[in-house]
């Protein structure tokens, strides 16, 4: 597996770019959750935080809210430099995703208690002014 690969060799630098990734990963699924966005803005590239916060907007003006609980990366894989301050990766991994209604806080989609599993490729830039890597856009894998 590339995670192992990646991540678990020697390499500091692999290992520091593993760490990196899995931390901007998990603090925006933390603030999604949560529907803070803006505490987290510099994981972001502007064009991925306008994104996010579209969609959050979309679904409070719908009366709903997405969860996302219990997040858990089962891998790092197909790393794939675009440019020198770019790259991809697919991230694998598991949580209780699920949509509830804001008025009564019934679930109208997904599973308060059944887990799920993803398969996305996320994209990093490398922003020279803050000297860190931020996420700038998201591509699911549909695996059906």
């Amino acid at each position: 597996m590339f995670y192992l690969l990646l991540c678990q060799e020697r390499n500091n630098k692999k290992k520091e770019l593993c760490a990196t990734v899995e931390n901007i990963f998990l603090t925006i699924q933390n603030a999604w959750d949560h529907e803070t966005l803006e505490k987290v803005r510099n994981c972001y590239t502007q064009r991925l935080f306008e994104e996010h916060q579209r969609v959050l907007q979309e679904n409070e003006a719908d009366g709903v809210k997405n969860h996302t609980k219990k997040v858990s990366i089962q891998g790092l894989e197909n790393y794939r430099k675009i440019h020198e301050e770019s790259f991809s990766i697919r991230i694998d991994f598991s949580c209780l995703d699920y949509t509830i209604d804001r008025r009564d806080r019934r679930v109208i989609s997904g599973s308060r208690r059944r887990q799920q599993q993803f398969s996305q490729i996320w994209y990093f830039d490398y922003d020279q002014e803050g000297k860190h890597w931020r996420a700038d856009f998201i591509q699911p894998i549909y695996t059906d």
